[in-house]
């Protein structure tokens, strides 16, 4: 009887929450400082994004000359980081600080924020890889570019984009989350090996292009591509930004997740996902330092709400 009860395999309890796995509260002691810490900084960014994104997006969209394809994909960019600090954010600050005082998080906040993560980081991987694309048809394609970009065709691609996050979303609760969110976390990566190739390609083109101006002396060719190369230079840093803060989180996501492997300690988590909610405010400060245009909108929208009061 002894040796029959030491081979039973004992079953994790079923989940309290759905699919949505059950936070594991036996070392919170050791994540309380972390948890608080990180906690503390999304209270303080969170309304932040949620303020500076809404200029950027009220600036694209309101303004007619503002509304190219490049800056309606970062207009795109910023309604997932004004999400992100409506909904991702305060749902992380709960999640963390209820952990902290009750060793429990309920089950709505956990819905809540695990959707609204999903959503916004499958929308903002995807949308800054058609960033990528476009910049690289751009600087390749050149009179042609208006055969594949306009800015008709551009908002369609971010209705496709929020429609197919949404959906994929919502497939992890048909019963077989870790298949789609395996193919979601997947697709994450696909966008990031995508928009290093159309960097590297980009970078190709621009050196080419380089070496036949310079042989032609084409002034009007040459102003012309002076405009593309520097627009595809800021929004080149945008992109690589954008990586740097979220690539952490995906890669502990694909370790943990779909190689099934466990992570040490929790810490990794709340440090990478803060990290990446971080990069929601510096998107627009980027944009205002690197787009001149949306810098005098958004100082043209201050001067208005100024001149109300």
């Amino acid at each position: 009887m002894a040796a029959n009860n030491s081979s039973t395999t004992v079953l994790p309890p079923p989940s309290s929450c759905f699919h949505l796995r059950d936070p594991s509260f036996q070392n919170v002691s050791e994540r309380f400082t972390m948890n608080l810490v990180t906690a503390v900084i999304n209270i303080i960014t969170s309304p932040l994004a949620v303020i500076s994104n809404s200029f950027i997006a009220v600036v694209i969209f309101t303004n007619v000359r503002l509304r190219t394809p490049s800056n309606l994909l970062i207009g795109c960019l910023a309604l997932s980081d004004i999400l992100v600090g409506l909904a991702v954010q305060p749902g992380y600050i709960t999640y963390r600080l209820m952990e902290n005082q009750h060793r429990s998080v309920p089950c709505f906040v956990r819905i809540l924020y695990s959707n609204s993560f999903y959503i916004c980081c499958g929308v903002s991987f995807m949308t800054l890889t058609a960033v990528s694309y476009e910049r690289f048809v751009a600087v390749r394609l050149q009179t042609r570019y208006n055969d594949v970009f306009s800015s008709g065709r551009v908002l369609k691609y971010v209705v496709a984009i929020w429609t197919l996050n949404t959906l994929l979303t919502n497939l992890q609760w048909v019963g077989i989350s870790k298949i789609w969110k395996g193919i979601h976390l997947i697709l994450w990566f696909f966008c990031v090996l995508v928009s290093g190739a159309a960097n590297i390609g980009i970078v190709f083109v621009l050196r080419r292009h380089r070496c036949q101006v310079q042989s032609h002396q084409l002034f009007t060719e040459l102003v012309r591509r002076h405009r593309q190369v520097k627009l595809t230079k800021n929004i080149s840093v945008v992109v690589g930004i954008y990586f740097l803060f979220n690539t952490p989180f995906l890669f502990a996501k694909i370790y943990h997740q779909i190689l099934q492997q466990d992570i040490k300690t929790y810490n990794h988590y709340s440090w990478s996902e803060t990290l990446a909610f971080l990069n929601s405010c510096t998107n627009p400060l980027i944009c205002c330092w690197k787009n001149r245009r949306i810098r005098k909108g958004i100082e043209t929208e201050f001067k208005k709400i100024c001149c109300n009061r």
